[in-house]
């Protein structure tokens, strides 16, 4: 009978445990099996993986192996993003990823670097966009790989596409005076208000609530990296949120969805209603630029805005740097 266990390395905060299941060191086994002993590695850093070799090899099944199925590597790894904590748009993205790769194959060897290209090719969307998507790709099978699933890692070789240099365009004073003097409903208006004074990205603007406030500035959590903002807003737009009539305890629920995707689509399809006929390229992530490039014309510091909006200081110096001549 073989026994499971890892061997960690050294740094591991588990290294005195060898039978933790949780980290990711390399899963071994030790002991007899007809008479012969045995101690090697199983190949594996997954210790449910590892219990499923370990009864092929005592079966006498240790060549007979099955290949895993992709469907079920596909949910083990959704298992492990939820032990991670991850964030549920991320996990609904690795889901729609793989919903659109199922029909390239059954079990994970059908994924080959051919079968993958094929599969990039079919994409359609923005260079940007096609990136991000790979780098979920490249770590799903970076997973599947390192769990000993499959001998080799199918997605290592991709490259990403060549995505032309993303420039910051805020909104020139007169988009500015436009966009904030056109009539509105009391919750529209505020909702616009509350972009272009706080530099909040629309997905954390959705789901805004009174506890999210600390007098007139917001501290909250944002969505995307889990920083914690402090930003002011004036006060004659506190008091306008505070006479709104919450919805399910935010300002700007629309309907009784709490979905990420149908909150942020229903405001975009709002904003471009109302803006796009008259803005040229009016995006509402062009808010936030606004509000960065104000700041700095202001002469706040890049480690000021960083805590205001939960942006790092290298990515505000790569963006927004140029908009500060003085630096």
């Amino acid at each position: 009978m073989l026994t499971i266990w890892r061997r960690h390395r050294t740094k591991c905060d588990h290294a005195d445990d060898r039978y933790y299941r949780k980290c990711k060191c390399a899963v071994w086994c030790e002991g007899v099996i007809e008479g012969r002993y045995r101690r090697h590695s199983l190949k594996t850093r997954s210790w449910e993986r590892a219990a499923e070799i370990v009864r092929d090899i005592e079966d006498g099944k240790e060549n007979e192996a099955r290949p895993m199925a992709f469907k079920e590597a596909t949910e083990k790894f959704i298992s492990n993003l939820r032990s991670e904590n991850r964030q549920p748009d991320t996990i609904r993205k690795y889901r729609l990823l793989f919903s659109q790769l199922e029909p390239y194959g059954r079990a994970l060897p059908d994924f080959t670097f051919e079968v993958l290209l094929k599969f990039r090719e079919a994409w359609n969307e923005s260079p940007a966009t096609r990136n991000k998507k790979l780098d979920r790709l490249k770590a799903a099978f970076r997973f599947f790989h390192e769990a000993a699933w499959v001998p080799t890692n199918a997605a290592k070789q991709l490259k990403p596409a060549v995505a032309p240099k993303v420039k910051v365009k805020p909104f020139s004073p007169d988009e500015q005076a436009l966009i904030l003097a056109k009539p509105q409903t009391s919750r529209i208006r505020a909702f616009v208000h509350t972009l272009y004074h706080s530099g909040l990205r629309i997905s954390d603007c959705c789901f805004l609530r009174p506890d999210d406030f600390d007098g007139n500035c917001i501290r909250r959590v944002n969505r995307k990296n889990q920083a914690e903002i402090y930003v002011p807003i004036p006060p004659y737009l506190k008091s306008e949120l505070d006479e709104l009539e919450l919805r399910g305890g935010y300002y700007f629920l629309i309907g009784e969805s709490t979905h990420l995707g149908t909150q942020t689509d229903a405001w975009r399809t709002i904003l471009s209603d109302l803006y796009k006929s008259k803005v040229t390229g009016f995006h509402p992530h062009r808010f936030r630029h606004t509000r960065v490039v104000e700041w700095l014309a202001h002469g706040l510091t890049m480690e000021e805005i960083s805590g205001m909006i939960g942006t790092s200081i290298k990515v505000l110096d790569k963006f927004y740097a140029s908009f500060a001549p003085a630096r």
